[in-house]
C-alpha cells in the first residue's frame, strides 16, 4: 500500500514502555581447515523521533500494487492501557511474542516465565557461527565466568571451535554429519560418494555480486539449519555437564552473532534457522534469541580488557573483526564506564563496513595456485584435504618466514610414483615456492582489501587503537602489514587474547549486559511507498495519481525513515502518521531499503529493493463501519540489530507481523 503526506507538526514522545523487559528479540562444496594461528534495556527519558508521513491509498490500489501476503497470522492487541507490545516483535514465524508480551508462554516452561529475560532465562549461550569455524560460549547470570565447549566429536586435539562442514550423499541431499567427523569420511577412499559442504554462510552474503548455488539444490537456509541443529544438540549436551538438576536447554537463552554488512533478509534467515534447528520454538518469546552483530560482540570483548588496554572515556577504537569468510569493521567510542561491573558502555561512531575478504579467500587462492602447478597430477579429495591442511596448518601462519621459499609437504600422486618433477619444483615430495609468488597470488591481494576497508573506516574518523580480533585477525602477519600503514604514536594496533574468541565470547558479555551497545549508525535508507504531492516538471506524468481526498499526488515516492550514517539510540523510534481506508482489514506496509550514495525518489529505482511487508492488524472497534477512515501512526525502531516496528492504532498499540522477501 502506498501513502499521501499528512500534514502536521512533529513531536516527541516517551520511550517503549519497558514492562520490566530488559531485551529485544529483537561468519559451495570444499574443504574445511584447522586454525592457522540484543539488543538491551532502554535507555532512562529516551525520546522518539517523530515524523509525519502520509495516508494510504484506498485499498482498491493497494491490492493492484502489492499481492496478499504469503501468510495471514492474527496477532491479538494487548491492553491499551498496559503498553504492551511496545517491547517486542511479532512476527510471520512467531506469532507466539505477543503471548509472551502478556505474561506467558507454552512452551519452555509455560507458566514459569515471567517476561524478564534476566529471570527466565539464567544461562546465556552465545554460537559464533562462522564460514570455516563455528564456537560456542556460556555463563550463568550469577556466575559470569564465561566458559567454552572444546570438546567435538572425532577431533583431534581440544579447540574452542569445530569446523563449519557438512556431509551429504552425492547423489541426494540428504545431510549425514558435520564437523570432524564430516572431514573423516573425506579422508577414506569413499569420499567419491559424498559431498563435503562448506562456506556455505557466504551465500547470506547479499553484496557479492554472484553466489553460485550450493550443489544437489541445497538452499542455504536447509544448509544452515542441517549444520546448526546437530551443532546445537551437541553444544547443549556438553554445557548441560555443568548445568546440574536445576536447568535445562529451556533456561537458556541464545545470542546468534552475524557480520555487520548483511542485510535484514539475512539475518531474518539465521532467525529462522535458528527455529529449524531447535534453538528456540516459533512460540518462543523474541527476547529468547538475540541477533548480534560481530563487531559488537567483539567490541565487548576488547572493552572488557579496557584496563589491560587503558581504554578510557570518550576514547575511540576500531573493530576489524577478520575472520574466515568475512572482514567487519566499526568504529566504537567508550561513553562511560559501569563503577560496579566495569562493563564500558559503547556507542557506534561510523557506519559499519566490511567484504568477504575473509582467510577463506588465502585458501581459495592457494588451492587455485597448486591446482595449476599439478594440472598434470589429478589428486584424489583425500589428497587435495591433505595438502590443503598442511597449507593451513603449517604454512599460512609463519609466512613470509625468512628465506626466499618455503616447502609444502604433498601426498602420494598417481601417476607420479618417485614424487619429483622439477618442472613445478617437487622433490622427493616436498614442494618449493616461492615467497614473492605467495605474495601476489595468495596473500596480498586478501590482505589488501582488508587494508582498504580499515582506511575506508579511519577517513571517517580518528580512533586511538585499532583492535584485529578473529580467526584471521590472529595472523602475523596481517597484523604487521596493518601496523606498518596505520600504526601512529597516537595510535595503537593490537591483536586482544585469545582473539580467535573474541566474538563468541563478547556475545556472551553482550547476553549478560543488554544495552550496553547504546547507539548505532544506519548504513542503508530505510523507507515506505508514500503518494507524495506531485512536483509538476519533477515527477513523471505516469506516477500522477488522484487521492480520496481530491488532491493530485505522485505515486511510488520514496518516503525516508532513516538515512545512512544517522546515529539511532536503542529504543529511539522513528514515526508517521497514515491515514487509511482499509478497516477492518489489515493494513499493509511495505518497507523498502536502499545502499545508494543518494536519497532515493521512488520505491522502483534500480537501487531500491523491498525488504518486506508489514502487515498491520485493525482492532476492533464496535461500530466501526468496513472502509471508515482510521488514522494509524507506525514506528520503526531501527536502533537494534534487527528492524522491527509496531502501530499505534485507534489508541491501541499493536505489534506488526512481517513478511521478509526472500
Amino acid at each position: 500500500m502506498h501513502f499521501t503526506s499528512l500534514a502536521g507538526t512533529p513531536s516527541a514522545g516517551p520511550p517503549p514502555s519497558q514492562n520490566g523487559q530488559n531485551g529485544y528479540g529483537g561468519n559451495s562444496g570444499g574443504g574445511a581447515y584447522p586454525p592457522s594461528s540484543g539488543g538491551g534495556g532502554y535507555p532512562p527519558q529516551q525520546q522518539q523521533q517523530q515524523q509525519h508521513g502520509g495516508i494510504p491509498a484506498p485499498p482498491s490500489s493497494s491490492n493492484a500494487m502489492y499481492p496478499p501476503l504469503r501468510q495471514q497470522i492474527p496477532v491479538p492487541s494487548p491492553p491499551s492501557s498496559s503498553g504492551a507490545g511496545a517491547g517486542y516483535q511479532a512476527s510471520a514465524y512467531n506469532p507466539g511474542y505477543m503471548a509472551a508480551q502478556q505474561g506467558g508462554s507454552q512452551s519452555n516452561g509455560g507458566s514459569r516465565l515471567t517476561g524478564d529475560p534476566k529471570e527466565d532465562y539464567p544461562i546465556v549461550m552465545a554460537i559464533d557461527f562462522g564460514t570455516t569455524f563455528t564456537g560456542c560460549a556460556f555463563a550463568f547470570r550469577k556466575d559470569p565466568e564465561i566458559q567454552e565447549i572444546i570438546t567435538w566429536p572425532k577431533q583431534a586435539y581440544q579447540y574452542p571451535k569445530v569446523p563449519t562442514i557438512s556431509l551429504y550423499k552425492l547423489d541426494s541431499p540428504d545431510f549425514l554429519d558435520w564437523g570432524y567427523p564430516a572431514r573423516a569420511v573425506m579422508m577414506t577412499p569413499n569420499a567419491k560418494k559424498h559431498l563435503l559442504l562448506s562456506k556455505f554462510k557466504l551465500q547470506l552474503d547479499d553484496q557479492q555480486e554472484y553466489i553460485e548455488p550450493l550443489p544437489l539444490g541445497i538452499k542455504p537456509l536447509d544448509a544452515i539449519s542441517d549444520y546448526l541443529g546437530k551443532f546445537h544438540s551437541h553444544v547443549v549436551k556438553e554445557a548441560m555437564k555443568n548445568f546440574g538438576s536445576t536447568y535445562d536447554q529451556s533456561h537458556i537463552q541464545y545470542c546468534l552473532t552475524v557480520p555487520a554488512m548483511w542485510s535484514d533478509r539475512a539475518k531474518h534467515v539465521m532467525r529462522l534457522a535458528a527455529v529449524r534447528a531447535g534453538l528456540i520454538k516459533e512460540d518462543d518469546p523474541a527476547h529468547r534469541l538475540i541477533i548480534v552483530s560481530e563487531p559488537e560482540a567483539a567490541a565487548m570483548y576488547c572493552q572488557s580488557k579496557g584496563d589491560q588496554f587503558n581504554l578510557q572515556k570518550h576514547d575511540r577504537f576500531l573493530i576489524c573483526d577478520a575472520g574466515g569468510g568475512t572482514v567487519d569493521l566499526i568504529v566504537f567510542e567508550v561513553v562511560d564506564v559501569n563503577p560496579e561491573t566495569g562493563i564500558r558502555s559503547l556507542r557506534e561512531v561510523t557506519r559499519g563496513h566490511g567484504a568477504s575478504c575473509g582467510s577463506a579467500f588465502l585458501d581459495a587462492n592457494m588451492e587455485k595456485l597448486l591446482r595449476e602447478k599439478f594440472q598434470k597430477y589429478p589428486l584424489t579429495p583425500m589428497g587435495w584435504g591433505t595438502i590443503m591442511d598442511t597449507f593451513v596448518n603449517q604454512t599460512k601462519p609463519i609466512f613470509p618466514g625468512t628465506d626466499p621459499e618455503m616447502y609444502l609437504q604433498v601426498p602420494n600422486i598417481p601417476n607420479l610414483p618417485d614424487a619429483n618433477d622439477m618442472d613445478i619444483g617437487l622433490e622427493d615430495g616436498m614442494l618449493k615456492l616461492m615467497v614473492s609468488e605467495l605474495h601476489e597470488r595468495v596473500f596480498d591481494p586478501v590482505v589488501k582489501d582488508v587494508l582498504d576497508l580499515i582506511e575506508h573506516q579511519l577517513k571517517q574518523t580518528h580512533c586511538e587503537a585499532i583492535f584485529l580480533v578473529g580467526g584471521f585477525g590472529s595472523s602475523r602477519y596481517l597484523f604487521d602489514r596493518v601496523t606498518a600503514k596505520f600504526a601512529t604514536s597516537g595510535r595503537q594496533v593490537r591483536v586482544p587474547p585469545r582473539a580467535e574468541l573474541a566474538v563468541v565470547r563478547g556475545a556472551v558479555t553482550y547476553g549478560l549486559h543488554q544495552g550496553s551497545i547504546i547507539s548505532r549508525v544506519a548504513r542503508r535508507w530505510y523507507g515506505v511507498d508514500s503518494a507524495m504531492d506531485f512536483v509538476q516538471g519533477v515527477d513523471p506524468e505516469e506516477k500522477k495519481t488522484l487521492s480520496r481526498d481530491g488532491t493530485t499526488r505522485c505515486k511510488d515516492r520514496f518516503s525516508v525513515y532513516i538515512h545512512p550514517g544517522q546515529s539511532v539510540a536503542l529504543g529511539e523510534c522513528v514515526t508517521k502518521k497514515y491515514m487509511t481506508w482499509c478497516y477492518p482489514r489489515p493494513l499493509d506496509c511495505p518497507l523498502f531499503v536502499s545502499d545508494s550514495a543518494e536519497e532515493p525518489r521512488y520505491v522502483d529505482e534500480p537501487s531500491v529493493k523491498k525488504l518486506g511487508d508489514f502487515q498491520i492488524p485493525m482492532p476492533d472497534i464496535p461500530g466501526m463501519m468496513p472502509g471508515s477512515e482510521v488514522l494509524v501512526e507506525v514506528k520503526m525502531h531501527f536502533g537494534e540489530t534487527e528492524v522491527r516496528a509496531e502501530a499505534l492504532v485507534l489508541g491501541q498499540t499493536v505489534t506488526a507481523v512481517c513478511q521478509w522477501v526472500g
